[in-house]
């Protein structure tokens, strides 16, 4: 028993000896400059992702793929079981809504047109940012920082962003996880892939 305690002992001992080191505030605000500068040169990605969105009366989960450039943005959502797809297409101009069943409705942004249509209040403008693991620029917010100095929460516009994992890609330390919730909506995602190019 007691040379079980001991290799018990030691197995956790050399987990904790892996953890990445706490950085000190200074050293961590400037990890995140480095770290903010390689985010913002993102400019055309795509993600691939499992999502979850929950309110109190609802429940929706499937898959969904993001297409962003600098002035415009493709949105697909697809659901299991029948339950049908959207594509959102949106730019300075204004969002299209194209449903499976062949309509199509517009709107000024996202918010209105995804709220409208689906009684969401889904921050499309912030989630730009948010999946990439950077604020929202120029909006009020706080933020905590990981051991790495990138994202571990942020609070902005009355929504709580957690960053529970990211994945290295091409040199650049992207989320692997974002769950974003507020008082009426939680929304998770599983990144499975990322793509982009730097310009």
């Amino acid at each position: 028993m007691k040379r079980f305690a001991i290799a018990l002992l030691a197995l956790w001992l050399g987990g904790c000896a892996t953890l990445p080191p706490a950085l000190s505030p200074e050293a961590a605000r400037e990890a995140w400059g480095r770290h903010e500068q390689a985010l913002a040169s993102l400019e055309d990605w795509t993600l691939a992702a499992r999502i979850a969105i929950h309110t109190d009366n609802d429940g929706w989960n499937g898959q969904l793929q993001w297409h962003q450039t600098p002035t415009a943005y493709e949105i697909y959502f697809n659901a299991p079981f029948g339950q049908g797809a959207l594509q959102l297409a949106g730019d300075s101009h204004g969002v299209a809504m194209h449903d499976s069943e062949g309509e199509t409705y517009t709107a000024p942004d996202a918010e209105t047109l995804l709220y409208e249509r689906l009684g969401w209040r889904l921050p499309v403008r912030g989630l730009r940012y948010w999946v990439t693991g950077l604020p929202e620029p120029d909006k009020p917010h706080s933020v905590v920082y990981d051991a790495a100095g990138r994202l571990a929460s942020l609070q902005q516009s009355d929504w709580r962003i957690r960053y529970p994992g990211y994945r290295r890609v091409d040199g650049v330390d992207l989320p692997e996880k974002v769950f974003i919730e507020n008082h009426a909506l939680s929304v998770r995602l599983v990144i499975d892939r990322w793509q982009f190019k730097s310009t």
